[in-house]
């Protein structure tokens, strides 16, 4: 089995020398993934809860801050195509950054949204000083990129990456663990890159839910009761109650074993969205049998009693949520393994 070493150059793009040989594999990592998969899970449930709360409290409205991530995500795109890479203090000094061209269009089929709200919600975010158009170019100011500074988000990856080379490091893949400090100064000197792959796994992950759920509220209040059942799982872990828990069965431990709800207002106070809009989303994810109000008015996951894999085939909906978190699940893989070869096996 090969141990990759932790290199870590710190040179300019143009001059680094890229050694293929200390790149990690997709297929020599993947069973480490698999067999550590309830711990990653919950680090991957940690990082996107945060992540989620974060984004709506900008702007009260995910939708805005999507089309602003959206904008940032080809302005990131554009430098890679011209070899330009930003730290992360250099991205955030300067006063204003043009975006490529963008086609409302585009921007609508892309992100789910309909062509007069994208429209409308430009229009708020100039009125709103975060872009401004100048002729024929759109510029985001300094307050747009204080709306989006990633600096919570950069401590949850560095803590999740380091999570993750901690499970390679004991399966004998890895030299040793490599510490959060570490890769979070690693993430900085190379923003601009590695946060392009990050909004190519998030992106696309937002809008596969959005598409399913309707909106994005939605999806994050569901996702308070996933992480709440799946923490309540861990325990049973921990406990030797449950010791075999796969992304193929996930759905059906959260249901049978992580069996503990939380009321509308703690799901609002992690959610960050008020309760009236959260209890009107819960009340759609009860019509939908995707949650269940039990009668302490708690809200679990599901309905079913003792749900197996068949069953899962079975339904439409259940059958669909399992597709998407596994199409989810590979490409937030890939993006772990595209990270840590740009910023640590090179």
């Amino acid at each position: 089995m090969i141990k990759f070493k932790v290199i870590c150059v710190n040179k300019k793009m143009s001059l680094r020398e890229l050694k293929f040989s200390n790149q990690i594999q997709e297929e020599q990592v993947k069973s480490v993934y698999h067999k550590n998969f309830n711990y990653i899970i919950t680090e991957r449930f940690y990082f996107q809860q945060q992540w989620l709360f974060n984004a709506y409290g900008r702007f009260k409205d995910f939708d805005k801050y999507l089309i602003l991530i959206y904008l940032l995500q080809k302005t990131f795109k554009a430098y890679g195509e011209f070899q330009i890479k930003n730290t992360y203090d250099e991205f955030y000094s300067k006063e204003t950054f043009e975006i490529p061209k963008i086609n409302v269009i585009d921007l609508s089929r892309d992100l789910l949204i309909s062509k007069e709200t994208t429209r409308r919600k430009i229009l708020e975010l100039e009125r709103d000083g975060v872009i401004k158009k100048d002729k024929k170019r759109i510029l985001i100011n300094r307050k747009g990129q204080e709306y989006q500074k990633p600096k919570d988000s950069i401590k949850s990856m560095a803590r999740l990456l380091s999570r993750f080379t901690d499970f390679l490091s004991k399966s004998n893949l890895l030299e040793k663990k490599i510490d959060n400090d570490i890769l979070e100064k690693r993430i900085k000197e190379n923003f601009t890159q590695i946060w392009t792959i990050f909004f190519d796994n998030q992106i696309p992950t937002i809008v596969r839910w959005k598409k399913f759920f309707g909106d994005i509220e939605t999806w994050s209040i569901w996702g308070q009761c996933i992480y709440n059942q799946n923490l309540v799982l861990n325990k049973n872990f921990k406990a030797s109650i449950s010791t075999d828990l796969t992304s193929d069965n996930f759905i059906v431990k959260l249901n049978n074993e992580g069996v503990q709800g939380l009321n509308a207002m703690t799901i609002s106070e992690l959610s960050g969205i008020p309760r009236p809009t959260a209890l009107r989303k819960l009340s759609n994810l009860v019509k939908r049998k995707l949650v269940k109000k039990d009668k302490k008015s708690l809200y679990l996951l599901f309905s079913h009693v003792n749900l197996d894999s068949a069953a899962i085939e079975r339904d439409v909906v259940l059958r669909e949520v399992r597709d998407i978190n596994k199409l989810n699940e590979v490409s937030f893989f890939k993006m772990l393994i595209k990270m840590l070869n740009n910023i640590v096996f090179v």
